[in-house]
């Protein structure tokens, strides 16, 4: 199978349990009231903050290991050698929060809460036990697999979520359903890596320190994201309460451009790693420089759209009463053109790995404290605008995040802020979306139809005007972005 290939069907199958996730969140939230589903977030939240930190590193330690252990045992050892280890790391999990059960009950400010956390414990357990398993199938050259198993789950987790909004599910019944669902799932993936791997006859644990090793500074880092993606929630509900919880999370999204990334990352890394070690680093800034220009043809056209038109998605999105979450989704909107900025591949290819990891510490610590000096400054005096604080925290924090690294960056390859950045394109991609938004908003206003006409509307007369205005400003973009939508489209993949 060829690289682009292989790496669009990873991508996929990271798309549907994305798109899953934002499915469950819209039923359920018209299946239960704004503090029920506030007290099923912070759970839901919980278990996929911690699943991370237990994970070890080990996936992304397991895709770089794996390769250069030789074929057969070795390989066979490696990976029995991680479920091991992650069962081990999951038991413990589990175990942390049966006996935090009364701590976060209290947190969560309700009698039943405990209760609550006790029905999620087998779906953690399986987020974490099995966490390794589609990075070795992956590397075991069976992307097709790992989509698959990803679709499943994510048609499973979709499943219980019309059930629960169907037959008038609690928030208990709905775990317990969530936690079958995830222990199906890890079965399944158990089984995929006994079929694809076989058994590796007489297990020994010897060298796994050595897989152990690596995988603490990956562990580390992801620790520290999962944190910082957390973080702002944690303060709502501190502060707030569970049905602020509600209206924060929903709104709190991360729009799904993983398929474009996920293309660009694979592609970069070896060569960015190629280039370094020849020292070519001016064509290094000018990778850089190309892969942020290719994006800048996507994602801002996207944010504009969604940014003009984020009143019109909520309402299509989530019931009446989360008629405030629009307020923390534009907020977050605002890190979208951040996504532009690919700078992990080029950190890694140079060899300058850690410094994601501190600009991941500086990102967390700027957050915690911005997100509790807004909430605590704001709820005398202005208690409506208090929800709004963590929101823009975690944005500056990610702003003051990416322009550090990103001038780091610059300085390491001996470019400027100036040179780096293809800044003509940002400004005419800009100011062509500006103009697409403007005309669809003017045309659609008003509308008093259905939101989903009017948004599919909205969409069609956007994607015109910037097709328009991109071939007649400068064709060197349009041709670019006909070219990128080839590429993440094609089947024929790079040897």
């Amino acid at each position: 199978m060829g690289l682009s290939r292989q790496v669009a069907i990873v991508a996929a199958g990271r798309v549907a349990t994305m798109a899953s996730i934002f499915i469950v969140n819209a039923l359920l939230a018209r299946a239960w009231t704004l503090p029920e589903f506030g007290r099923f977030s912070a759970v839901w939240i919980l278990g996929n903050t911690l699943a991370p930190v237990f994970l070890l590193g080990v996936p992304t330690a397991l895709l770089y290991i794996f390769p250069r252990r030789s074929p057969g045992d070795p390989r066979r050892i490696l990976v029995w050698q991680s479920t091991v280890v992650l069962s081990a790391s999951a038991c413990l999990l589990v175990a942390l929060l049966w006996f935090a059960g009364g701590s976060i009950s209290r947190w969560l400010s309700s009698p039943a809460s405990t209760d609550l956390v006790i029905p999620f414990l087998p779906y953690v357990f399986s987020v974490v036990a099995a966490g390794h398993v589609e990075a070795a199938l992956v590397a075991s050259g069976r992307a097709t697999w790992q989509a698959g198993l990803s679709l499943v789950g994510a048609v499973g987790l979709v499943a219980i979520a019309v059930l629960a909004y169907g037959l008038d599910w609690g928030i208990r019944e709905t775990l317990w359903s969530l936690s079958a669902i995830g222990a199906g799932r890890c079965g399944v993936g158990w089984l995929a890596l006994a079929l694809s791997m076989g058994s590796p006859g007489t297990l020994s644990m010897s060298g796994v320190g050595t897989l152990l090793g690596y995988a603490s500074r990956i562990g580390l880092n992801d620790a520290v994201g999962s944190l910082s993606r957390a973080v702002d929630r944690m303060v709502v509900l501190t502060f707030l309460g569970t049905a602020d919880l509600a209206l924060y999370h929903v709104g709190a999204i991360e729009v799904p451009v993983s398929l474009m990334l996920a293309a660009v990352v694979t592609v970069l890394v070896p060569e960015v790693s190629r280039l370094t070690a020849a020292g070519q680093l001016d064509a290094v800034a000018e990778l850089f420089r190309g892969a942020v220009g290719r994006l800048a043809l996507l994602i801002l056209p996207l944010f504009f759209f969604l940014y003009v038109h984020a009143e019109t998605v909520i309402e299509l999105y989530l019931p009446a009463e989360y008629s405030r979450t629009t307020e923390v989704f534009r907020i977050f909107l605002l890190a979208l053109p951040l996504r532009c900025a690919v700078y992990n591949p080029i950190l890694v290819g140079t060899g300058r790995a850690t410094w994601a990891l501190y600009g991941s510490l500086g990102d967390l610590c700027v957050n915690v404290a911005l997100s509790l000096f807004f909430v605590q400054a704001l709820l005398p005096a202005h208690a409506q605008w208090a929800l709004l604080g963590p929101a823009v925290a975690t944005v500056l924090a990610t702003w003051g995040q990416v322009a550090v690294l990103v001038t780091l960056l610059a300085r390491s390859l001996g470019q400027s802020w100036r040179v780096v950045l293809p800044w003509a394109r940002l400004g005419r991609v800009s100011v062509v979306s500006l103009l697409a938004a403007a005309t669809s908003l003017s045309v659609t206003l008003g509308w008093q139809g259905s939101p989903a006409l009017r948004l599919v509307i909205a969409a069609i007369l956007f994607w015109v005007v910037v097709t328009a205005l991109l071939w007649r400003w400068d064709r060197s973009d349009w041709d670019e972005l006909i070219g990128l939508g080839r590429v993440l489209l094609r089947r024929e993949g790079v040897s």
